[in-house]
């Protein structure tokens, strides 16, 4: 028996009942390379000889990690990716955002379709019911040269939600608070399918962050159902809404693997060096800060900006602390902007970043040797963000800019 909404879309394409560890190949709807993948890919192809493209009609490449360049290096991978992707007519985003949350703002994650991405946390667009899968540079290359995906149906994980948030608990607890539950390696080859009564006070933002750390649990994606809130967000920006149906939920039947009450979640942080070692905030012993960053594709919204900017407002960073903002996308900046947040945060001392992977990378504010951060990104393995002797804290906008505030790390910060 199909079981699950990820079972359900992939037997409506593959033309079949499908169950976990069969075989199948789908069309994909859209393929998404960066500036560090998409070189990659353009070689592999070329390599193997390989010029026909069966879905360059469906692919976009979004320069976001090296963006704008640092070195000679990345301004070349750039320069290479650009002229491939100008030989096949693949339209190239640049310096517009973080490719997870662009391409939804642009309509080009649609309800219903596989979408495959160079970059793992491709994820991210399971918050509108696409099965939303991260590979590898050299698989991305064959579903482009090809359209189709082959893809061994992962087993169903399925994750109830209940109750509501209450403040000061924010979206980004709820996500830590579930890869705690589940665990880095928990989910590893299966399909998170995020369900329950909660989810329809969910807004967009806070679904995709769950939808964004579904790699972070080992899973192949991280699923939600198609509700009203879903349609309307993307009806306003043009996406196609054809195959909802496809993904219209998942029934909350009495069977889950894991359960969460959303009233019970408190403010945490994951400590160094795994985003599964999960602490209460209140529970976090007084540990000094040196950089404090707010975006990623997990908290750079314009939401995540306007929490970190209800907690600045007024106020100062703490002497030597580098607060550093990078929007997750052009968009976001132009709102928060608009609205008088990004006012709010440099009038505290924050350093604004272009939108982009930034900072998660160590690109741009990068790490030195003993440094301690505090971060709103979905990441902080060993040398993740610079010096490997760096330790990274992971937390929501209100803990990073509270840790900001004071200059410091729990202790009673806020």
């Amino acid at each position: 028996m199909v079981s699950g909404s990820v079972h359900r879309l992939l037997a409506d394409l593959a033309g079949r009942e499908v169950s976990a560890d069969d075989v199948v190949t789908v069309d994909v709807a859209r393929v998404m390379a960066h500036d560090g993948s998409g070189p990659v890919i353009a070689e592999t192809l070329r390599r193997h000889g390989i010029s026909s493209l069966a879905a360059a009609d469906r692919a976009v490449f979004v320069f976001d990690h090296y963006y704008p360049p640092s070195s000679v290096r990345e301004a070349t991978l750039q320069s290479r990716a650009r002229a491939f992707a100008a030989e096949y007519g693949i339209p190239v985003h640049a310096g517009e955002g973080i490719a997870h949350q662009l391409l939804p703002e642009l309509g080009l994650v649609h309800p219903g379709t596989v979408v495959v991405g160079a970059d793992s946390h491709t994820c991210t667009g399971g918050a509108f019911g696409a099965l939303a899968i991260g590979l590898g540079a050299t698989d991305v290359a064959a579903v482009l040269a090809t359209g189709r995906l082959w893809l061994e149906v992962p087993p169903i994980l399925r994750i109830r939600l209940t109750g509501q948030l209450r403040a000061p608990a924010t979206g980004q607890d709820l996500a830590l608070r579930v890869v705690e539950a589940v665990g880095t390696s928990g989910a590893l080859g299966t399909a998170l399918e995020f369900f329950g009564p909660a989810v329809a006070g969910l807004p967009i933002p806070d679904r995709m962050k769950l939808a964004n750390h579904a790699v972070e649990m080992g899973a192949v994606c991280g699923l939600f159902g198609v509700d009203e809130t879903c349609r309307r967000w993307l009806a306003d920006r043009g996406a196609d809404l054809t195959h909802c149906d496809r993904v219209a939920g998942t029934d909350d039947d009495g069977s889950w693997d894991v359960s969460i009450d959303l009233a019970d979640v408190e403010p945490v942080v994951a400590l160094p060096s795994r985003p599964d070692k999960v602490r209460l905030l209140s529970a976090i012993d007084r540990t000094p800060v040196d950089q404090v960053f707010i975006g990623s594709c997990a908290g750079g919204r314009l939401e995540d900006l306007h929490e970190a900017a209800d907690v600045l407002r007024g106020h100062r960073v703490a002497d030597g602390v580098r607060l550093l903002v990078g929007p997750a996308s052009a968009e976001v900046l132009r709102q928060a902007t608009a609205d008088g947040t990004i006012g709010t945060l440099l009038e505290a001392g924050a350093t604004l970043l272009p939108p982009g992977c930034g900072a998660c990378l160590g690109r741009s504010g990068t790490l030195g040797d003993d440094d301690v951060c505090v971060s709103t990104q979905n990441r902080n393995f060993v040398g993740r963000s610079g010096s490997a002797s760096a330790r990274i804290f992971l937390g929501s906008p209100t803990t990073a800019a509270g840790a900001a505030l004071d200059g410091n790390l729990g202790g009673g910060d806020r």
